[in-house]
């Protein structure tokens, strides 16, 4: 419930609340007896603050640089991360029927056999890339680095939220909290 601050004569401040409203409210430092504005009046007064009390959420802490690294390490990590799972080259049907059979009719005959005997599996046609393979390997090849880096990033983040964590941590076990 809000209270707030009557102020008494003798310059001292009687918390009220507006269940007193109306009434009469007693000065804790002098004794004096003091009239408690009306329910509508009480918004003039000052507002009390009341003093946390110690264990309560909040109580007697300030935002700290250990707090904005545990903020922004954490951001980092779940941005970075969320990132990093979006960016997966795009799948391209790079093989046609076509591209390969003039591969094979444009190599020799022993290379087509060589591979064909031991099931395409340790050994192929030696052939240059065509120009659809070449930029699908390389917008591949981007797409890898970029979720490295940011896999990186968000593992940066995770380190930085978990130091911060750690030293909010010995802070309070410092002050005995």
């Amino acid at each position: 419930m809000t209270s707030f601050l009557l102020p008494c004569g003798c310059g001292a401040d009687i918390p009220v609340t507006s269940s007193q409203a109306g009434g009469q409210a007693t000065c804790p430092a002098c004794g004096r007896e003091e009239q408690v504005p009306r329910l509508r009046d009480l918004g003039k007064l000052r507002v009390a603050t009341a003093p946390r009390e110690k264990g309560e959420a909040g109580a007697g802490q300030r935002w700290t640089g250990m707090h904005a690294l545990v903020l922004a390490g954490s951001l980092l990590a779940a941005a970075a991360g969320l990132l990093s799972v979006s960016f997966t080259p795009p799948e391209v049907n790079l093989y046609d029927d076509d591209t390969i059979k003039s591969s094979v009719m444009r190599a020799p005959t022993d290379e087509v056999y060589t591979a064909w005997a031991t099931r395409l599996s340790h050994a192929s046609v030696d052939r240059p890339p065509t120009e659809m393979e070449a930029k699908s390997m390389a917008r591949s090849d981007y797409y890898h680095t970029l979720r490295d880096r940011l896999r990186a990033a968000a593992a940066l983040g995770a380190l930085l939220a978990s130091v911060g964590v750690v030293g909010l941590l010995s802070k309070r076990k410092v002050d005995g909290r």
